[in-house]
């Protein structure tokens, strides 16, 4: 497993370092293919420390965000989310003898309970090209978390998202 481990105003001690590169190997029984792991380590704020921690295999990609007053408790909430999404998505993520290691979870003292979501409801709306800036215009009048349009200068489909910090987002699209 490749561990990178990048620094966002804040500063990895050697000790949180080497925590995060045991704690994290230890996810490698789960994949059956190489797998790259990315954490990102910030400081927001005074007394706010944020954990992103992201796994790619095989074109997939698993991801965890904590923010919190420890660093050491982000990794440990950040590890219990990413061990839930594998357990819930074994089926797609995992080796084929699932069973083999659902009895030895890392940082659950049983297997969770899941139950499938459904799509319960579908919209259908024609895009019209706007701009980036008219998009943002109406995610905010919608007060959603994002929205789908036709880029004006690419002729795409784009989808724009208010992040965390409060500035905006572009998925483009490529087909």
């Amino acid at each position: 497993m490749k561990i990178e481990i990048f620094e966002k105003n804040y500063t990895v001690k050697e000790k949180l370092r080497d925590l995060i590169q045991k704690k994290i190997e230890k996810l490698e029984k789960y994949f059956n293919k190489d797998v790259q792991c990315k954490v990102v380590c910030s400081m927001r704020g005074k007394d706010r420390f944020k954990m992103e921690i992201t796994l790619s295999t095989a074109g997939r990609f698993i991801r965890s965000e904590v923010e919190s007053d420890n660093m050491y408790t982000n990794l440990d909430t950040c590890l219990s989310k990413i061990e839930r999404q594998v357990v819930k998505y074994s089926d797609k993520l995992l080796a084929k003898r699932r069973k083999e290691f659902v009895n030895d979870l890392m940082f659950f003292d049983e297997v969770p309970e899941f139950t499938t979501p459904k799509i319960v409801k579908t919209k259908a709306f024609d895009l019209v090209p706007i701009t980036e800036q008219e998009a943002i215009e109406q995610l905010e009048l919608l007060d959603n978390d994002f929205y789908v349009f036709l880029n004006n200068k690419t002729h795409r489909v784009n989808v724009i998202y208010k992040r965390a910090d409060g500035d905006y987002g572009v998925i483009d699209t490529k087909f």
